[in-house]
């Protein structure tokens, strides 16, 4: 299989190529404009992106995929990073042809993006690429004040303030908590695997991940994985599962205990990211299994 790398500050991973809609023009573009797209979605355009089954995730600049199929002007992926029992290869779905471009070369070290956003200064072009919480990039040399990197376009600068060396790091549940806490208050975006919006189980996936830990995309796959719990040793950091039908049915939805009867969560379209007391809610009810990935 043909490797690319995302060459777009944030690409939708989309269904099919007639997904896209005309409200989606500035995240289909390149260059992508992720905070345009996401404050000119209506309500009906986001519950469009899972009603209608548009949008099956998102990828940051400088991630990896796998060419599996080329149609005209798109290209059929696979998302290695992003486990899925969909497809063995990793997560598949569509992006446009000019989101993409040829492979990073690697080096022994890379710098992560720390903070919520920040941007990336590429040097050739004298243009501003915003990048997301969790993005990586190959290492090149240090500056007073910032990092060069490698980008699909030449070299880039970003500031050290925002930025780390990559590390394998090993949280704990409530360092865990602690990273998903900074968004706070960031709106539900179904497929959404970005500072400009998460999804329920995009937001447990990325949590973990900038805590050293990979888990599965999915909160159906995340719930098969990791150490069962049981529902009464719930621990802060792990992961509280919910199926329809009071528990019995299909799981639909994931989010961090929070400790106290609290769940920390990115609950669906319309909603912010929030800390909820369980008690009362339909989740009491729905609530089936309890995992743990941190340990």
């Amino acid at each position: 299989m043909k490797a690319y790398t995302v060459a777009a500050a944030v690409a939708n991973l989309w269904t099919n190529p007639a997904a896209p809609r005309q409200v989606d023009a500035s995240i289909l573009a390149n260059p992508a404009d992720p905070a345009a797209w996401v404050h000119q979605l209506s309500h009906t355009d986001r519950l469009e992106l899972h009603e209608n089954n548009l949008v099956q995730s998102q990828l940051l600049f400088g991630t990896s995929v796998w060419q599996v199929e080329r149609r005209e002007s798109w290209v059929k992926v696979v998302v290695p990073s992003q486990a899925t029992p969909k497809d063995a290869n990793g997560y598949p779905g569509w992006i446009p042809v000019h989101q993409l471009a040829s492979p990073l070369p690697q080096t022994e070290q890379q710098i992560e993006v720390r903070a919520k956003q920040t941007n990336l200064f590429l040097q050739e072009r004298r243009e501003i690429v915003p990048l997301s919480f969790l993005t990586r990039l190959p290492y090149i040399e240090d500056t007073p004040l910032a990092y060069k990197v490698l980008t699909p376009y030449g070299p880039g600068i970003i500031p050290k303030s925002a930025s780390s060396f990559w590390i394998q790091r090993a949280a704990s549940g409530k360092g865990l908590l602690k990273y998903g806490e900074q968004f706070l208050g960031l709106d539900y975006l179904w497929g959404g695997m970005s500072s400009w919006g998460y999804d329920c189980s995009g937001f447990t996936y990325n949590m973990h991940l900038a805590g050293g830990y990979t888990i599965p995309r999915d909160a159906s796959a995340q719930c098969l994985q990791g150490s069962f719990i049981p529902l009464n040793q719930a621990e802060p950091g792990d992961l509280l599962f919910f199926a329809y039908e009071k528990g019995k049915g299909r799981v639909h939805h994931v989010g961090f205990y929070y400790g106290n009867g609290q769940m920390l969560h990115a609950p669906k379209t319309g909603r912010r990211i929030e800390v909820l007391n369980l008690a009362g809610t339909v989740y009491e009810t729905e609530l089936c299994a309890v995992r743990r990935y941190w340990s």
